[in-house]
């Protein structure tokens, strides 16, 4: 899969078990992604966008870079929707949700803006400026969890060569009375703790379920 890939980092928090629960930062994870191709199953690959919002977590079984609970899971591509949603998750397909990215340039600022619209729920934007870079700075590995009445579960991406930029600034914007503004306790929230954006040209996401 070829991929631009965004990730805006708010630290420490949600069980299975929170990192830091008593922290005084934010507690959610906004993870984004633009990709030039996403294939499901072994199928051709087509572009699409996927968003994630979760809270970091304790590595259930001490494996990966970072682990996350899942909140909520968008994505523009149906299949891949569809397929998590056989597995239990509420992965939501949102293909009206909006990335851009201008001037798509690495090295200089970008304006940065993700816009998740109805059938999205919760509706929310990310907008800000990120400056990319191209230098790669290792692999990683993304451990995401849920629990289903199935079963817990476990979406491990792996990014063999990663370019990661800590030159990030971007603001989530939601309604205040929606359940992300009541988790967040506002209507907006700054990524104090860390932000970044990474690039990188192929990933692979295994699914599975834990018993």
């Amino acid at each position: 899969m070829n991929a631009l890939y965004r990730c805006a980092v708010a630290a420490a928090a949600a069980a299975i078990a929170l990192v830091a629960p008593y922290a005084a930062v934010s507690p959610v994870v906004v993870r984004t992604a633009d990709c030039q191709g996403i294939a499901v199953d072994g199928r051709k690959a087509k572009p699409g966008s996927i968003v994630q919002i979760g809270a970091v977590i304790v590595p259930p079984d001490f494996q990966g870079d970072i682990n996350n609970y899942a909140f909520w899971y968008y994505t523009t591509d149906e299949k891949l929707a569809q397929r998590l949603q056989d597995l239990g998750l509420a992965a939501q397909y949102v293909e009206p949700l909006r990335y851009d990215l201008d001037p798509a340039l690495p090295d200089v600022p970008n304006d940065l803006s993700v816009v998740v619209p109805r059938p999205g729920s919760p509706r929310f934007m990310l907008d800000g400026t990120v400056v990319p870079t191209t230098t790669p700075s290792g692999s990683f590995e993304a451990i995401w969890w849920s629990k289903t009445s199935a079963g817990t579960i476990r979406m491990d991406t792996l990014v063999p060569v990663i370019a990661t930029s800590l030159n990030a600034d971007v603001t989530l914007t939601t309604d205040p009375a929606s359940a992300l503004g009541q988790l967040i306790g506002g209507a907006t929230l700054p990524f104090v703790a860390i932000q970044q954006f990474n690039l990188f040209g192929a990933a692979h996401m295994a699914v599975t379920t834990v018993p």
